[in-house]
């Protein structure tokens, strides 16, 4: 099954987050995370490992606590394994798209 190619789009929303999920099967889930500058993903706990990638923009990307992060601009990326506290804040507008396994909705 070939699997559709969807671009990226501009969904920011000037009071919270948002997030769009663009592929959803049994043993993952891709989503798109829109952030204006400031706002931010609190820090969290998954089952699934996470990839995350910055599609646009630039933002602190925490492991563990706050006081840890990388600092990930346009084209760069972090895999956080599961079990791992994650979260992150954009410096500038941010588009991050995240790959998560296995698909914790499922």
């Amino acid at each position: 099954m070939a699997l559709k190619i969807y671009p990226v789009s501009e969904n920011f929303n000037p009071d919270k987050p948002l997030s769009e999920k663009i592929v959803s099967t049994e043993n993952m889930v891709i989503v798109h995370f829109y952030l204006k500058a400031g706002q931010k993903i609190p820090l969290h706990v998954s089952t699934s490992e996470v990839f995350v990638t910055v599609l646009r923009g630039k933002g602190k990307f925490y492991y563990k606590d706050e006081n840890t992060y990388e600092i990930l601009e346009e084209e760069e990326s972090l895999f956080y394994p599961a079990e791992e506290p994650h979260g992150f804040e954009a410096e500038e507008d941010m588009i991050v798209q995240a790959v998560i396994s296995p698909n914790p909705q499922k």
